[in-house]
């Protein structure tokens, strides 16, 4: 096992495609791999939160997003200590298809929350964003199951990421 030494920095977008579906994609590599999360990745050095929720939309997904709200702020850690993020989780007002996208997923997916079962991270973010209502009690046991301590700071709650 590999214990990170400083978080990981990453932004992530949740992109309604219709009324009641988000793109989500299946991670290929990582702590996740195998899982269908929203589009999103590693903020490389001198780009924003913003900009690189954009870029991994575009790169993972092949959406092209317009405005991007953000929902929320979470610190997600393994309990083992393999892996620490702090991500920047953000809503997108629009979006137009402009690749296959692809890259690191093994798929792209358009689906509503209601048939799918995302890992209980982004569930949490999603029921966050107001964009699902997962039940609070499934994602805690996926958690404690899977060792992971998530901690969310709620864009609407403290006003500090507007």
């Amino acid at each position: 096992m590999i214990v990170t030494t400083k978080p990981t920095i990453a932004a992530l977008a949740i992109v309604p495609t219709a009324p009641g579906q988000v793109v989500f994609v299946r991670q290929q590599r990582g702590p996740y791999a195998g899982w269908l999360l929203l589009p999103g990745g590693k903020v490389e050095f001198g780009e924003s939160a913003h900009d690189a929720a954009r870029r991994e939309t575009a790169e993972e997904a092949g959406f092209d997003v317009d405005e991007l709200t953000p929902t929320g702020v979470y610190e997600i850690r393994a309990e083992d200590g393999s892996y620490h993020f702090v991500m920047f989780a953000f809503r997108a007002g629009t979006a137009t298809r402009v690749t296959g996208g692809g890259h690191h997923v093994d798929g792209v997916l358009q689906a509503s929350v209601d048939e799918v079962q995302p890992h209980p991270t982004v569930m949490q973010i999603l029921n966050d964003a107001g964009v699902a209502s997962y039940p609070a009690r499934d994602i805690e046991q996926a958690m404690r199951r899977d060792g992971i301590l998530m901690c969310g700071h709620l864009a609407a709650a403290t006003g500090a990421l507007a």
